[in-house]
């Protein structure tokens, strides 16, 4: 009696546990979300969060011109979460802007040193990361005088 009762209760719940993620939406709030979901993967090493999130042909190029493909984030995040137990990722700054252009969205992130952009795609429900390119922000000139 004790199994049957215990069966009913989780069969009870299964239900809620799976309508408790939302789907994804193609919108700017579905792309910020995957943005930040991205983020977390790589603090916390969630190497099948990332499977699923970059595309297999994903490339991101850094601001030194060094291009890295899908396994060598996955390979980073291994690494930096180990390295850097319980860290978090914080959500999309607001000053990350989110254009929509059909199925496909261009964020952009401006830093003090850096601008940054990555091109994602909606398809079979999900948001994907296609290519990411960081540039470096030069100093400016001293003004001769």
């Amino acid at each position: 009696m004790h199994r049957l009762a215990l069966l009913l209760a989780t069969l009870a719940l299964a239900p809620a546990a799976t309508q408790a993620a939302p789907a994804p939406q193609r919108d700017e709030a579905g792309v910020r979300a995957a943005e930040t979901a991205w983020s977390e993967a790589v603090l916390t090493g969630d190497v099948s969060a990332l499977e699923a999130l970059l595309d297999p042909d994903y490339v991101t190029v850094n601001a030194k011109g060094v291009a890295r493909s899908k396994q060598d984030v996955i390979d980073f995040a291994k690494t930096y979460s180990a390295a850097h137990p319980g860290a978090h990722a914080k959500p999309l700054p607001p000053t990350s802007t989110v254009e929509l252009i059909g199925t496909t969205a261009l964020v952009r992130h401006r830093q003090p040193t850096e601008t940054s952009m990555d091109l994602l795609y909606f398809k079979d429900g999900r948001w994907r990361a296609h290519y990411s390119q960081h540039t470096a922000i030069a100093e400016p000139a001293p003004h001769a005088s």
